[in-house]
């Protein structure tokens, strides 16, 4: 692949200076009218090591209004870094509507870094180039515009350019690099490198590999390529605008499966007595709590996953399970509306900014299956959207656990008779009436068709990793005391494993 790049390449300086002012003010003007049209761009810079990364960036920002971009410069990750997977302090810094994000290295080279630690008889992992392209995908179907650079150059031109370095930097060691000795290996690393660059250039996030001996030539060619790039996104927006506009998500049930409902399947009578549910609660509660403890020393990442009808009992739920646990190393977040900054992202920016470090336990009070249930049926995205949601929302379960985490789910399903007794008691108590709004019972006029929802949802998500767990919740001592010895059996079998729980990818 490298051998097709003629490296020999090169501008001279009156042929630069003819056309960078130009490059420049093109691209400024381009920054801006993203700007205007909430359109995010993610730069990604990786090459061999001395190709000219950072040079390149510099001189790159020079034609941008420093307002609209952020350099991200990729360095060996900090401790709350590594308690998470490796994908995540990327998610964060992905771009917000009408910003650049620039990746002075990224997580190409952190999957580089896994590969070289494993050391040669260990391939280059293919779930990790899977998760990559997955992140990429998603990001760009929600509107991104990815644009990755390789600096190429060649081996000569390489041990130049560190014999120069050492000489300005007497204290410079190799042993400071960020990169291990292998990743140093020239001619090494080359097939692996092919194989990466191959692998994942995908449609919409092609590779473009620059011819780097001669830096000038180079900065031309990311500065033309960029360019090219965002006006072809530009021209292709306009191109949809002109055809038939993308349809909100109908509230209306298009259609439904003649087969009986999932929920449907559940006996919602079940019950349980004061009287068996106090002892059981207890059992339950110092069982948790000691399992939190050896969750915490094993460093295994834990998140519980909340839906359910409006009433269906959640809160109560999730404070039994909180009493449970050490605040010190657990939380809970309850999710409402998105703020305007969490809408300029991508949806489940939000929800992967707070998923727990190795040994903690998140608890999500609502989560990401807003954009398939309430985003769906109220139309605050397209069908279109929330169709690629369920492909999206089991790529990201699937990754989680891969990565050494645990993940539990669970949907508490009242019937209607049972919901509308909830929602009156809480119209007549002064210490509930703010637990009832408007927006709940306009949600009970919309039953049959967020019940549709419900089971499409659960069976295009519920997979063998991360099955969802039906609670017949009715009765709320019957689902309290189901959710936890759910949770308690979940968390004894991870711990009870031999480490397969903690593989990571």
């Amino acid at each position: 692949m490298f051998d097709k790049f003629d490296l020999d390449k090169s501008l001279e300086k009156s042929e630069y200076d003819s056309v960078i002012d130009g490059l420049r003010e093109r691209l400024g003007v381009l920054q801006r009218e993203f700007r205007d049209k909430k359109i995010p761009v993610i730069l990604v810079f990786e090459g061999w090591r001395f190709s000219g990364i950072s040079n390149t960036i510099n001189r790159l920002t020079y034609a941008l209004d420093p307002r609209g971009y952020r350099v991200h410069s990729t360095q060996q990750p900090n401790e709350i870094e590594r308690a998470h997977p490796m994908l995540w302090r990327f998610w964060l810094n992905t771009p917000s509507q009408g910003q650049i994000a620039i990746f002075d290295r990224s997580w190409y080279t952190d999957t580089l870094l896994k590969y070289s630690d494993a050391g040669k008889k260990v391939p280059l992992s293919s779930h990790a180039l899977s998760d990559i392209i997955t992140m990429e995908e998603q990001l760009a179907n929600d509107g991104v515009v990815i644009i990755k650079f390789f600096l190429h150059v060649s081996k000569k031109e390489q041990k130049k350019r560190l014999k120069k370095f050492q000489d300005q930097h007497k204290e410079f060691s190799e042993d400071d690099s960020r990169a291990p000795k292998r990743m140093r290996d020239y001619d090494a690393m080359q097939p692996v490198l092919e194989r990466l660059l191959s692998e994942t250039s995908i449609e919409n996030a092609p590779w473009t590999v620059v011819e780097g001996n001669d830096r000038r030539y180079a900065i031309v060619k990311v500065y033309e390529t960029i360019i090219s790039r965002m006006e072809g996104a530009l021209d292709s927006r306009a191109d949809l605008a002109t055809q038939k506009p993308a349809k909100k998500s109908s509230n209306a049930a298009k259609s439904q499966n003649a087969e009986r409902s999932i929920l449907q399947t559940f006996d919602l009578t079940k019950s349980l007595s004061e009287e068996e549910y106090a002892p059981r609660l207890l059992v339950c509660e110092k069982r948790l709590h000691e399992l939190q403890y050896i969750i915490h020393t094993k460093k295994i990442p834990v998140t519980i996953l909340f839906e359910g009808c409006d009433a269906a009992g959640k809160g109560g739920a999730i404070i039994r399970i909180d009493r449970a646990l050490n605040p010190r190393c657990s939380v809970v977040e309850p999710i409402a509306a998105p703020t305007p900054d969490e809408k300029s992202h991508h949806y489940l920016w939000r929800f992967i900014r707070n998923l727990p470090k190795a040994g903690d336990i998140t608890i999500f009070d609502r989560t990401w299956y807003g954009r398939v249930l309430v985003e769906r049926v109220e139309g605050f995205c397209t069908e279109t959207e929330w169709q690629r949601a369920y492909k999206e929302i089991n790529s990201l379960e699937d990754y989680l656990v891969r990565s050494g985490g645990i993940l539990m789910k669970f949907w508490l399903q009242i019937d209607q008779n049972t919901q509308l007794k909830r929602f009156n008691e809480r119209e007549n108590d002064v210490l509930k009436k703010y637990k009832i709004t408007d927006e709940d019972w306009r949600n009970r006029k919309k039953w049959d068709i967020y019940s549709i929802a419900t089971d499409e949802m659960i069976k295009k998500t519920s997979t063998p990793a991360v099955p969802w767990t039906i609670v017949e919740s009715n009765d709320k001592y019957f689902a309290r005391i189901k959710i936890m010895e759910t949770i308690v059996a979940v968390l004894e079998e991870a711990v009870s494993s031999t480490g397969k729980n903690k593989k990571s990818v």
